[in-house]
C-alpha cells in the first residue's frame, strides 16, 4: 500500500512539472510584431498561389526580411484581406512553424503610423 501511495504522488508530481513546462512553452510561443501586411499571393507573388492571403513581413535591424503568415481565425477575418495594399500594424499571436512557413494565430492586429 505504502508503495502504491508513493508511485501515485511521483506521478502526480511528475504531471504537475510537464503542465507546467507545457504551459511556460506556450507562453514562449506568443509574440508581438511589428511590420506590414501584404498579400502573398498579389504583392509577394508567391507562386502556385491562387487566392489571397496575409503576410505579415517584419525587417529586423539588419534589415533582413522574415515573413509571418497570418492563420485565417476571427481577428484576421475581421481585419479583412489587404490584396494589393500594404498596411503596417503590430500583430500579437502564437507562432509555429509549419510547412517550412512561420505561422501567427493573431489574437490582436493594430494599425500603426509609417510604412
Amino acid at each position: 500500500m505504502r508503495q502504491a501511495i508513493i508511485t501515485a504522488a511521483a506521478a502526480l508530481l511528475v504531471f504537475q512539472v510537464a503542465a507546467s513546462t507545457s504551459s511556460a512553452e506556450d507562453a514562449s510561443r506568443t509574440a508581438t510584431l511589428s511590420g506590414n501586411i501584404v498579400c502573398a499571393k498579389c504583392t509577394l507573388k508567391v507562386p502556385g498561389l491562387n487566392e489571397c492571403h496575409n503576410v505579415l513581413v517584419v525587417t529586423d535591424d539588419a534589415q533582413q526580411e522574415s515573413q509571418y503568415w497570418l492563420v485565417k481565425n476571427d481577428v484576421s477575418k475581421a481585419f479583412g484581406e489587404v490584396c494589393e495594399a500594404v498596411k503596417p500594424v503590430t500583430v500579437t499571436g502564437a507562432i509555429e512553424e509549419k510547412d517550412g512557413k512561420h505561422w501567427i494565430a493573431p489574437t490582436k492586429i493594430e494599425p500603426r503610423q509609417g510604412s
